[in-house]
Formats: C-alpha cells, sequence, structure tokens
C-alpha cells in the first residue's frame, strides 16, 4: 500500500484527470472546430461572389468600351477584349447564379441584371460583327448603352452591398466562434498548460531547425545551380576562345562572358604593351572604373606579387596606385599568369563599399586562367602563323604567301575586270655590297628596304621577300600608270637612303624594278612574274636604278648609275 501510495503522488493524480478530460476536450474542439470550418466556408463563399460580381462588372465594362471604340474608330484592336468578355459574361453569371442560390434578394437582382448584360452583349455583337449603322442613329445607341450600365452599376451596387453587409456579419460570426473556441480551450487547457509550453517549445525548436536545413538546402541547391551555370558559360567562352582568330576577337569574347559570369559593378582586362613597361586597358564592362587606363607595372600589387589582391574595408588592405578616389569602393586585382609570364591584370570593383565574396574572387582567379590560356594560345598561333606566312629578316610576307595572294588577286580581278600591278624589284650589287661590308650589313640593307616598302604600300598592297635580295609588290586594282608612279616614289625613296653601319657610311643604295600589269602581261601568276622578271632584267641590262614596264623598252624613270 505505501508503494502505491508513493506512486499514485499528486501530480500524478492531476495528470490522469488531465488525461481524463481529454476525450472531452477533444469534442468541444472537433465540434467548434467544425463550426468555425462552416464559418469560414460563408466568409469564402461572400469573398467568392464579390469576385465573381466584380469580374461581370470588368467584362460589361469591356465590352462596352469595346463596342464604343471599336463602333467610332472601326479596329480590330479593340475586338479581342470584346471577344473575351462574350465569352466570360455568361459563365460568370452562371457562377454568380449558383452562389447566390441561397439568396432569393441576390437571386432577384440577378434576374433584374442578366437581361441588361445581355442587352449590351447583343448592341455589341450587332454593331461589331453586324452590318454598319446609320450615323444618325449613334447618339440614341450612345444614350440608350448609357442607361444599360447605369442599371447595370445600380444593380452592381446592390448586391455588392448586400453581399458586403453578409461578409461583414460572417466574419463577425467567425471572429466569435473563433473566440468561443479560444475561450473553450483556454478554460479547459489550463491543467495541460505547461504541457502544451513544452510541445511548442520543442515545436519551434524542430521548427527552427528544419528551417535552418531548408534554408541550408536552398543555399547549397543554388550555390550548385550557380557554379552549373558558371561552369557553362565558362565552357561556352573557353570554346569560343579556341575558335577566336586574333586578340581583338578573343577580347570580345572575354568582355561579353566576363559580365555574365562577375556580378561587380565594373571590371576591365589590363594587358602588357609590347615593351613590357606599362599595362594598358584592353577591354571593359559595365561601369566606368576608378582605375587609370595606363599603369606602370609596379603601380598594381598583384603584377608585383604575382598573386590576387584584395581592397575592402573589412581587411583594410592597402590600395594599388593605379587606383584614384578609392574610398568607397572594393576591388580586386587578379594576375593573368601563364607558364609563368605575367601577361596582365583582372581588374573587378564594387562600389558603396560592397564587397566582392569569396566565391567571385574565387571565379574571377578560374575566369582569368582561362583568359591567360586563351591569351598565350592566340599569341603562340599568332606566332606561328607570322613564321608561316612571314619573312623573318623583314618581317614581310614571304613567297609563298605572294604566290597565294598573286593567284588570288589575280582571280579577284578577272572576276571585278578591274586592273592589276605586280612589280620586282631587285636591289644593285647586293653581292658586292655584302663583300665589301659584310652580312650583317647585308642584312641590316634588306631590313630597311624591308621596312621602306611596308612603310609607303596602301592598305591591300601585298609587299613580300621573293628571295635573297629580290622583292615583290603586289599592286590589287590599280592602273598601270599608277602602278608605276608608286614604284618610281619606292626607287626615289631607296636611293635617298643614307645607312650606317657602327658608325661606318654604306655609301648609295639604288635598285632596279620590272613592273607588269594585268592583263596587258599575263593572265596568271606564272605570265605575270615573268613578264616582271623580264622587264627587271631589261632594267638591269640599261644600268640600273630604274623602272622598266613589261613590253615597253623605252626606260620610264631613271636615276644616275651607281
Amino acid at each position: 500500500m505505501s508503494r502505491l501510495r508513493t506512486y499514485f503522488k499528486s501530480q500524478h493524480l492531476s495528470f490522469f484527470l488531465a488525461m481524463a478530460v481529454v476525450p472531452v476536450l477533444l469534442w468541444l474542439f472537433h465540434q467548434s472546430s467544425h463550426e468555425l470550418a462552416q464559418s469560414r466556408a460563408w466568409v469564402s463563399h461572400s469573398n467568392t461572389v464579390l469576385i465573381t460580381l466584380d469580374h461581370i462588372r470588368i467584362d460589361a465594362g469591356a465590352v462596352e468600351g469595346a463596342r464604343r471604340g471599336y463602333f467610332i474608330t472601326k479596329q480590330d484592336s479593340y475586338l479581342p477584349a470584346y471577344l473575351q468578355a462574350k465569352k466570360t459574361l455568361p459563365r460568370n453569371l452562371a457562377d454568380l447564379k449558383s452562389l447566390t442560390a441561397d439568396n432569393p434578394d441576390q437571386q432577384g437582382r440577378l434576374e433584374l441584371l442578366t437581361p441588361v448584360i445581355n442587352e449590351l452583349l447583343s448592341m455589341a455583337d450587332s454593331e461589331i460583327t453586324g452590318p454598319s449603322y446609320d450615323a444618325s442613329q449613334s447618339g440614341l445607341r450612345m444614350a440608350h448603352a448609357r442607361e444599360l450600365l447605369e442599371q447595370m452599376r445600380s444593380l452592381y451596387a446592390q448586391m455588392s452591398s448586400e453581399e458586403e453587409v453578409l461578409l461583414r456579419i460572417r466574419e463577425q460570426d467567425t471572429r466569435n466562434k473563433l473566440h468561443n473556441l479560444n475561450l473553450w480551450l483556454i478554460g479547459i487547457s489550463i491543467g495541460f498548460i505547461t504541457l502544451i509550453v513544452l510541445a511548442f517549445v520543442n515545436g519551434q525548436r524542430e521548427i527552427k531547425q528544419r528551417r535552418l536545413a531548408e534554408a541550408a538546402l536552398l543555399e547549397s541547391e543554388g550555390l550548385n545551380q550557380l557554379t552549373v551555370r558558371n561552369l557553362s558559360l565558362m565552357g561556352e567562352m573557353t570554346s569560343l576562345l579556341q575558335a577566336c582568330s586574333d586578340a581583338d576577337e578573343s577580347l570580345d569574347v572575354i568582355c561579353q562572358y566576363a559580365a555574365r559570369l562577375l556580378n561587380t559593378d565594373s571590371g576591365a582586362l589590363f594587358l602588357f604593351r609590347e615593351s613590357r613597361n606599362q599595362v594598358e586597358l584592353s577591354v571593359s564592362w559595365g561601369e566606368e572604373s576608378k582605375s587609370d587606363v595606363i599603369f606602370q607595372p609596379e603601380d598594381c600589387w598583384a603584377l608585383r606579387r604575382g598573386e590576387l589582391h584584395v581592397l575592402d574595408h573589412v581587411t583594410h588592405s592597402i590600395a594599388c596606385r593605379h587606383l584614384q578616389d578609392w574610398g568607397d569602393i572594393c576591388s580586386v586585382c587578379v594576375p593573368i599568369v601563364a607558364q609563368g609570364n605575367v601577361m596582365g591584370t583582372l581588374y573587378l570593383e564594387n562600389r558603396h563599399n560592397r564587397e566582392i565574396r569569396l566565391d567571385e574572387r574565387n571565379l574571377a582567379h578560374n575566369l582569368a586562367n582561362q583568359i591567360a590560356l586563351a591569351m598565350s594560345s592566340i599569341k603562340l598561333r599568332d606566332t606561328l602563323r607570322n613564321l608561316s606566312v612571314r619573312d623573318p629578316l623583314t618581317g614581310l610576307f614571304n613567297r609563298r604567301y605572294m604566290e597565294e595572294s598573286l593567284q588570288r588577286e589575280i582571280a579577284t580581278a578577272k572576276r571585278k575586270n578591274r586592273p592589276l600591278g605586280l612589280v620586282i624589284l631587285d636591289l644593285d650589287h647586293f653581292k658586292t655590297f655584302n663583300d665589301t661590308f659584310g652580312h650583317d650589313a647585308g642584312d641590316m640593307l634588306l631590313r630597311e628596304v624591308g621596312s621602306v616598302l611596308a612603310k609607303n604600300s596602301r592598305a591591300g598592297d601585298v609587299a613580300c621577300r621573293f628571295g635573297g635580295e629580290e622583292f615583290v609588290i603586289i599592286f590589287p586594282e590599280a592602273a598601270p600608270n599608277i602602278v608605276v608612279q608608286l614604284t618610281n616614289q619606292l626607287r626615289e625613296t631607296i636611293f635617298a637612303m643614307q645607312l650606317q653601319h657602327f658608325g661606318r657610311s654604306l655609301g648609295q643604295v639604288s635598285a632596279s624594278f620590272g613592273v607588269a600589269a594585268f592583263p596587258d602581261h599575263g593572265g596568271t601568276t606564272e605570265e605575270l612574274l615573268r613578264a616582271a622578271d623580264k622587264a627587271l632584267y631589261r632594267a638591269k641590262a640599261a644600268g640600273r636604278n630604274r623602272v622598266e614596264m613589261a613590253g615597253n623598252h623605252a626606260p620610264i624613270a631613271t636615276e644616275k648609275p651607281v
């Protein structure tokens, strides 16, 4: 007995009594909940009636507006609104009749409203789809339409007013029942208040944990989606960069994709000049940045240290000297390095102290790596392309490129029925020059002549080193007299050169020229080259430092032989 009394303590008795009240509480809760659900259903019913009424009012207004607009302007732009309203009005009227079946007063008003709307529809239908009306009848029809609209608005106002009164009554009834339910729950649940509080606290803790878990999951999912998007854009950019033919094209691709990848206010790509003593802006996106357009490499900490440099107001790091007025900005400089060669820097900037996040910095670092690989690849391709088509000594095009270009230009000249000029020049006494001054001086002479040809050629002209001391110039779309004039200018420029090699004067230099023209002296590559070569030999035989035209035995221009 003592053990039993010890077990059934007062708190246990209260617990069992409370448990005994649970079925009563559940029954009362069920009854109150049922009544509350019914009240809420009536509130929802009234709201549905009001919404349906509003739809009818809007559709009727649309019908009248479309009728009036179409009647005045005869424009089909009013028809879609009319057809849509014509389609939805009968359905809304049927829904309203079903919804107000429990209210005889509303049913009576609906019976008055329905013919008014039907007459509006009939008027609109007859005026829009029927035969044209006499203009003299328009005033009467407008007045009748206004009367119908006034009747509709009056009936709509009555129905809305009554339904709003019912809505307020039902909402009040719902509030009363909810209040009563609360009173019942409070009154009966005093014995369970501790359990309820504990359950509530535990439930809130669990909800909070679940929300945190869901938020973490959503954040992770968002990051994953962003990562997939960035990887996809990176892949697209890499593919396009690999297909770019030159640096300018690759810079356009970088600009477009960097703006999509990096969520910063502004960004810019700075690359070293050929001299490697300055860094200049190559491309930019977003707002105008606060960085200098051209600066020295030592002005950027990223270039000096060879690693990413961050300027923000958390770490209070040092600003690069190429930044101007950096008080309210956060920036990141990422060096662009390919195979140990620093090519420039990727600069990102946010205004108003908006920090550049760690994931954005990592993305910028990956983007800089891709840019470095692409620019290095393009530079290598340009080098290989130049090696394949350029003469390494003079920088002019080589013989293979000349032959391909001449063949292409001849085909173009034939297709467009336009002239073409071809000139072969040979440096006079070049072997003697080499023997006298040495091969280094000879190479210098060839470079200088190549520079003269490159500077004095027109845009579109093709200057090539044919071999040894011979050069070829192709003049597309140039008449023979123009070719002769340009050639003579080149001859005079070469003859006027004053060269020195290690302080030693190299004396007077001259060149002989053979000129051929398409189609006068040939229609193929071989024929034009052969004709120009024969003219060159005539110039040599006639004393050098002169211009000879193929087929013309009189000298065109000459100076005193050297």
